[in-house]
């Protein structure tokens, strides 16, 4: 269903049942539009732009909901020019959101609530999600996926990628399927969900065990390269030196250089050894 300043461009589905006992009685929406909302909530970022950053790709999301709820064209169009406002957060924990946004359009559309409500939940829990997220995934759960599929290179070879995918995809989904059934169920009550999860402190946990992995990762490649049939691996003499060299220099430039620089640089040079590309 889409709209141009209100008027209606094309002929939206039929509503189902019980998605129209649901506006009249004040019940849910059915599983099947829930289920719609949240696979299209995986696209959030698909219509990425710098003046809504992902307003467009929100709305989108929540079409499928405000198709069910508003059997007027006019405020149908309301609703979703509600949604088309500003709105930036990490993709994943957008779906808390979403979630929580659905549950308060019922009541919207009861007249139990004022649309003005709805926007002002996006605005507020946005900021603070999108830090939660940036932590979690970006900075603790992807460095520790890709560590532990790292660890399996010399069993697995190649198929160590798939470790890394499988370990990060089951863990996001999971927790984006989660958050925005708690959102749905709880409204505004998603913050209190959010804070029972503790993920400031699986957060801090993941990044104590990707340092772990790190240092694991790291030791292997050292005894690769000093002492290579205690790993299996052919002698290489200038690897040494080259190991060897860099940890000397990191030694002396660590005060100088940003501590994530020295640790990309050491990992990169592990990556590059223990993938034999010379």
């Amino acid at each position: 269903m889409t709209f141009a300043l209100g008027r209606t461009v094309r002929r939206s589905r039929p509503v189902a049942p019980r998605d129209a006992a649901a506006r009249e009685d004040g019940g849910g929406l059915s599983s099947a539009t829930l289920a719609r909302v949240f696979v299209r909530s995986l696209f959030l970022q698909a219509s990425w732009n710098p003046r809504g950053m992902q307003g467009l790709g929100f709305a989108h999301a929540m079409t499928p909901a405000l198709e069910a709820l508003y059997r007027d064209p006019k405020e149908r169009a309301q609703a979703v020019l509600r949604h088309l406002e500003f709105f930036n957060c990490h993709p994943y924990l957008a779906a808390g959101i979403l979630g929580a946004a659905v549950r308060l359009e019922e009541k919207v559309a009861r007249g139990a609530e004022r649309g003005e409500t709805v926007s002002a939940l996006k605005r507020a829990l946005a900021p603070p999600f999108a830090a939660l997220g940036d932590g979690f995934f970006w900075l603790a759960l992807r460095p520790a996926a890709a560590l532990v599929a790292a660890a399996t290179v010399p069993a697995l070879g190649l198929w160590s990628l798939a470790v890394f995918l499988g370990i990060y995809n089951v863990v996001h989904l999971s927790f984006r399927a989660w958050l925005f059934m708690e959102g749905y169920r709880s409204g505004a009550g998603i913050v209190q969900r959010v804070a029972v999860a503790q993920v400031p402190t699986a957060t801090s946990l993941l990044k104590a065990f990707a340092a772990l992995v790190a240092g694991a990762v790291a030791a292997h490649t050292v005894l690769a390269a000093l002492v290579p049939e205690a790993a299996g691996q052919p002698w290489r003499g200038w690897h040494a030196l080259l190991v060897a060299s860099t940890i000397v220099g990191m030694t002396a430039l660590l005060p100088r250089l940003r501590f994530g620089v020295a640790l990309y640089a050491s990992l990169l040079l592990g990556l590059v050894i223990g993938s034999r590309f010379f």
